[in-house]
């Protein structure tokens, strides 16, 4: 069941990325969202910040052409009643083929008024073609 609720969460916020929906994405996310990266750690506080992230993730999406974006969760476990945390394996597709992964990320779900949101994500990826980890630079906690 607990895998279950994780895919579905996955499904859901993969969906707002590729329909170029924000404030459906903002229905999915805890405030604030701690973000470790290889590069950085970062906390997003505000909605401009949660905006910036979005549009660069969903930006680099169109810019590579992508098609599908395919996320499977696996490995989740529940920390008490309100809190999941499991591991997700990430493919980028283009017509079928793919253009980036797959690769191993990590997030913690709380259930907040009624709703599964991500309040923590753990990824690899820092790749400048790819900024998913792209955040102002006050923001960042520490770098490498």
């Amino acid at each position: 069941m607990n895998l279950d609720i994780f895919q579905r969460h996955l499904d859901e916020v993969t969906a707002t990325l590729m329909t170029d929906d924000f404030e459906a994405y903002m229905g999915f996310v805890d405030i604030p969202l701690v973000l470790i990266t290889e590069k950085a750690t970062t906390i997003i506080e505000t909605r401009e910040e949660f905006q910036f992230g979005f549009e660069s993730y969903a930006g680099m999406l169109k810019s590579q052409g992508a098609t599908q974006l395919i996320r499977l969760a696996n490995n989740v476990a529940a920390y008490g009643a309100h809190l999941l945390t499991g591991r997700y394996e990430t493919h980028i597709l283009r017509g079928g083929n793919r253009i980036y992964g797959p690769f191993h990320s990590a997030a913690s779900l709380r259930f907040v008024d009624d709703v599964w949101k991500v309040c923590a994500v753990v990824t690899p990826v820092h790749d400048d073609a790819f900024p998913i980890n792209a955040v102002q630079e006050p923001r960042a906690l520490s770098a490498s």
